[in-house]
């Protein structure tokens, strides 16, 4: 609620003062601040390193140089998937070290 006010607030007044502004850097600096402003919040600080690394490249360079390192992210994340692939045969299998404590026998007699 706060980063979306602040957000407004300053579209509103930049616009009525004439000045021009790009509308996904206010509401990204308002969601960096109202994140980094209230105690217990998290910010994903990884936008930002990334955006500190474009900027320190500076030009067209760093757009492209955060592009690569955000293709081999993607590409590593995509390999590591495809290890344990998911699909029709095995949704519903349990995970090994999953969310949920597996059910033993044990567990299902005391029900029953």
């Amino acid at each position: 609620m706060a980063a979306e006010s602040a957000s407004a607030a300053v579209i509103l007044a930049s616009s009525h003062l004439g000045f021009t502004l790009s509308t996904t850097h206010v509401a990204t600096g308002s969601i960096l601040g109202a994140g980094v402003g209230k105690k217990g919040a998290q910010v994903n600080w990884g936008v930002a390193v990334m955006w500190c690394i474009g900027h320190l490249i500076g030009g067209v360079a760093g757009p492209i140089a955060v592009f690569l390192i955000l293709a081999v992210l993607a590409t590593f994340r995509y390999l590591r998937s495809r290890l344990q692939p998911i699909n029709a045969d095995n949704v519903n299998d349990e995970w090994e070290g999953g969310l949920a404590p597996a059910v033993k026998n044990a567990d299902l007699e005391k029900v029953s």
